[in-house]
């Protein structure tokens, strides 16, 4: 992502680095649990798999955005107007799958909370390779991928395509 980055791990980076920065982030921005919290690790692989079995054509897909089944829109971010809150409702409740990559392996920690809350971490992190963003009834995702292109199905893509009208002029 080319975002402007604030933060930067001087550890050794793990598996366990990503929730530890977003931990830090959590505390340092004064979101409580109630606004944005980890997915209990009883649910998470159920989560994973419904979001892959609902908008996936390939369950072991690496970049979801590839084998999208519903039809969707996509656009270049342009991080200087960028705003979360204007495709998806702030207060809005949804699921957040985090991607983190180590040693070419990848895995997505789950988590979920409000737009809100998640766009103060989002401006503030280094660690992201891809977020998906999807609604808790499975109706729509939103993916920003490695490449800085957002992708959103569902009630999204027409917001999508709006932002991209004004984004290409």
């Amino acid at each position: 992502m080319n975002k402007t980055r604030h933060l930067k791990s001087k550890r050794k980076r793990t598996w366990t680095d990503l929730r530890v920065e977003v931990k830090k982030l959590c505390v340092q921005l004064d979101i409580s649990s109630e606004e944005f919290s980890e997915v209990n690790i009883n649910l998470w692989k159920e989560i994973e798999s419904k979001v892959w079995t609902r908008f996936s054509s390939s369950k072991n897909s690496r970049w979801i955005w590839e084998t999208l089944v519903d039809s969707y829109a996509a656009t270049p971010i342009n991080y200087k107007t960028f705003r979360l809150e204007e495709l998806i409702d702030s207060s809005e409740k949804v699921w957040f799958l985090l991607d983190e990559t180590v040693n070419e392996q990848t895995k997505f920690w789950i988590y979920e909370g409000t737009i809100k809350a998640f766009e103060k971490i989002f401006w503030e992190s280094v660690w992201i390779d891809e977020i998906l963003i999807v609604s808790k009834k499975y109706e729509w995702i939103l993916i920003i991928n490695h490449h800085d292109i957002m992708i959103g199905t569902g009630k999204l893509k027409d917001r999508i395509k709006q932002m991209k009208k004004r984004v290409m002029g």
